[in-house]
């Protein structure tokens, strides 16, 4: 397996894929490849870009292998396999994992993302192993998850010291990491490591312009699948090193981010799951139902999310 290729591969936006469903939770490809070919159609993957498919946004921790399976393939339909496709495989079974990982690459696709279990508290050599029982049980590229935001009682977060450890595995080519909660962490990673791995952002934004100054590969967005023109400008700026206009472009968007910010999933029905399905619904895509434990917004919840996408200009879909 060619390694620094996948690596190299992954860059630019990273599409935050939305598993669809009938009201019978039934996991729907023919709309999942409806959604991609719209936005591939605009642009999302020429010069950068790559679909994680399916992600936590897109309720990956509720799909069987098969159905991961079923979601890889139709993302390598919907794109014309003109973009990698990284799918989420996150289990506390290391043999569901397993099984998911496979099913993903006999999909076509060339990473998966992964964290470590949740629930349990681990330390930094319980993490290594890990990942290193995957990497020996499938051949494919691994993006490492951190998921510090959970907080020190799941796990001891990825820090900087374990990410050179981690690296010792030939397969773990990528790491999808949050450094919004601890940007010294983000920067010392990158500025260590980031000519050996596709640091890929999800600040949310926030330290995402920054990230591409220190050499981070990418970032995930939940606005790629809803605006590809937006994000492929974003990317555009920053590889062109025009980072005061590419923080004033991405700034435009804020609103969406702190709208999510101000309802907690903890006490509200909004998360990033229901907000990006309301999204498609409204943009003329195709979101649909959500599987519990999250419910679809209502109307009336619904309302505020469309208000928005109007006034910050999201087009609607062109088909």
């Amino acid at each position: 397996m060619d390694w620094n290729a996948i690596r190299s591969s992954l860059r630019g936006p990273g599409a935050l894929i939305s598993s669809v469903f009938d009201e019978d939770f039934v996991l729907r490809p023919d709309a999942i490849e409806r959604n991609i070919r719209e936005v591939t159609k605009r642009g999302l993957g020429m010069g950068g870009g790559f679909l994680i498919a399916p992600c936590a946004d897109g309720e990956y921790s509720t799909l069987s292998p098969e159905e991961t399976s079923q979601v890889v393939a139709a993302a390598r339909r919907g794109s014309n396999s003109t973009m990698p496709v990284v799918a989420g495989v996150t289990n506390n079974d290391i043999r569901v994992a397993i099984r998911a990982g496979r099913a993903a690459r006999d999909a076509g696709a060339v990473a998966v993302m992964m964290a470590p279990p949740i629930y349990y508290t681990l330390n930094e050599d319980a993490i290594f192993d890990w990942y290193s029982r995957f990497a020996a049980a499938v051949d494919i590229g691994i993006m490492i998850y951190e998921q510090s935001y959970r907080g020190p009682v799941v796990n001891a977060g990825i820090r900087p010291d374990l990410v050179g450890r981690l690296l010792e595995i030939p397969a773990v080519v990528s790491m999808k990491h949050i450094g919004l909660f601890n940007v010294a962490d983000e920067f010392t990673i990158l500025d260590r490591y980031h000519d050996r791995i596709a640091y890929i952002d999800s600040s949310g934004g926030y330290a995402t312009t920054a990230g591409h100054m220190h050499g981070a590969a990418g970032w995930v967005t939940e606005i790629a699948p809803l605006w590809p023109e937006f994000e492929m400008r974003y990317w555009q700026l920053m590889e062109a090193g025009d980072y005061r206009e590419a923080e004033m472009w991405r700034a435009q968007i804020a609103p969406l981010f702190q709208f999510s910010l101000d309802r907690p999933s903890s006490t509200t029905a909004y998360s990033w799951v229901t907000i990006i399905k309301a999204a498609l619904d409204h943009l003329g895509l195709e979101g649909g139902p959500v599987r519990p434990p999250f419910r679809a917004l209502d109307a009336r919840e619904r309302e505020p999310v469309q208000r928005l996408l109007d006034e910050l200009g999201f087009p609607k879909a062109t088909h």
